[in-house]
């Protein structure tokens, strides 16, 4: 364990030197595996290894197809249809922000993207309506979780690869918690608004607007059903379903909205292999370090403890859950599923958790960090779209941080609103 500590403290130091996680965690491997006189070739065999899976290339392909989509407007479909739904209550943008994250997130799977796309939109638009920047991006911070939760999920994915954990029931496994967590958040949006004493002029609720946003917005609120449909009766595999969603995105955007060109597709493309590209660098690097923490039998010792010394299934959950949040705040999502996804499978195999209900939950964990000071990368997105210093964000961000939380712990106790939908497939 005192070796595994000193891991991590280099890895931070490297980060805290400003250097990218990718950089950061290789380079602390490779002092690692120096150190420990392991072939040097590991490093080569593990990085090529770590993203050589056909699993994996739903990745790009789901990246790809969220790039056609938002070319072709849909992020402004979503968000006229979601205000067409919300807009007519008090704090009327916030739930339009929330509402049109949970959408998003059946498209894109990306949190990043989510607090990219639908910040660029709604913090300038919730500013010029009169809400605070720190409002602004508290809503949108929190709310862009919604997207590595609701299908199709890129960590839902990368979770999949690394424990042999079927997708389809895991994007299942995901979709009531991101629904439940999306509400719980309105909750919040709603106190928020009437704490902070808004009197924000909104529009009456037209039926007929309602149904013309809606139908305009069909196109694209139907592509994530044919999605996860395809993927639950085995129609498609997940990867399969990525070029799925490409051909639709190119038919939608095409002939349906008519906002996609010929000339546009160089640029997304370039775009899509630029994210891909850090997505699957990150990978890489995360599964040599992975394997130095394996030499040094970090999982073994986290079994020992969770099982033998805590002896509760309940508590060893907290303990897991409390480290992934400390460690949340420094490292991104990719790198934590890659390094713990096996402790997971570990701790919650040897206490009899079904390992969907358990693997959605640490999933959910994992990506909290992204959304907490000082390595948040959904965070830092939202403050630099509104122009905000991060220390201000994290007051109003709390309340959104606590429901998901709450959500986790009604999720632990409550299995069946993991387990219930992939519960039904055979």
């Amino acid at each position: 364990m005192i070796q595994a500590t000193l891991v991590f403290l280099v890895l931070l130091f490297f980060i805290f030197l400003g250097f990218p996680i990718f950089m950061s965690t290789l380079i602390t491997a490779i002092i690692f595996i120096v150190a420990m006189d392991i072939p040097f070739s590991l490093v080569i065999i593990r990085m090529f290894g770590s993203i050589n899976s056909f699993s994996l290339m739903a990745i790009p392909f789901f990246v790809l197809a969220g790039n056609i989509m938002m070319k072709a407007q849909i992020t402004d479909k979503l968000v006229d249809f979601a205000n067409a739904a919300v807009g007519q209550f008090k704090g009327g943008l916030g739930y339009v922000n929330i509402l049109t994250s949970m959408l998003f997130g059946g498209i894109q799977g990306s949190g990043a993207a989510d607090a990219s796309a639908i910040g660029g939109m709604l913090i300038p638009a919730m500013e010029k309506q009169g809400y605070d920047k720190d409002y602004a991006v508290a809503v949108t911070a929190g709310s862009s979780m919604l997207s590595p939760i609701i299908p199709p999920s890129i960590a839902m994915i990368l979770y999949s690869f690394y424990t042999e954990t079927p997708v389809a029931k895991l994007f299942l496994g995901g979709l009531v918690p991101g629904i439940l967590i999306g509400i719980m958040q309105c909750g919040v949006n709603y106190v928020s608004y009437r704490k902070r004493g808004y009197d924000i002029p909104i529009t009456r609720f037209s039926m007929i607007h309602f149904i013309k946003t809606f139908w305009k917005s069909l196109g694209a609120l139907i592509m994530p059903l044919i999605i996860l449909l395809g993927i639950v009766f085995g129609i498609v595999t997940p990867t399969e379903s990525g070029v799925l969603a490409i051909a639709y995105g190119l038919i939608y955007g095409f002939f349906v909205s008519r906002k996609l060109k010929v000339g546009d597709l160089p640029k997304i493309i370039v775009d899509s292999a630029v994210t891909t590209a850090v997505v699957f660098m990150t990978i890489s690097a995360a599964g040599v370090l992975a394997n130095v923490l394996v030499r040094m039998q970090l999982q073994q010792e986290v079994l020992n403890f969770a099982v033998n010394t805590l002896g509760n299934p309940y508590l060893a959950t907290l303990f897991l859950i409390i480290v992934f949040m400390i460690l949340g705040c420094f490292l991104d999502p990719t790198i934590l599923i890659a390094m713990f996804a096996g402790i997971v499978v570990s701790v919650g195999g040897a206490f009899g958790f079904d390992p969907i209900h358990y693997g959605v939950i640490m999933v959910i964990v994992m990506q909290i960090g992204a959304i907490t000071p000082p390595v948040g990368t959904f965070l830092f997105i939202a403050c630099g779209v509104a122009g905000l210093p991060l220390e201000k964000s994290v007051k109003p961000l709390m309340p959104y941080i606590l429901v998901i939380l709450a959500a986790i712990a009604l999720m632990i106790f409550v299995p069946g609103i993991v387990t219930f939908l992939p519960g039904l497939m055979r």
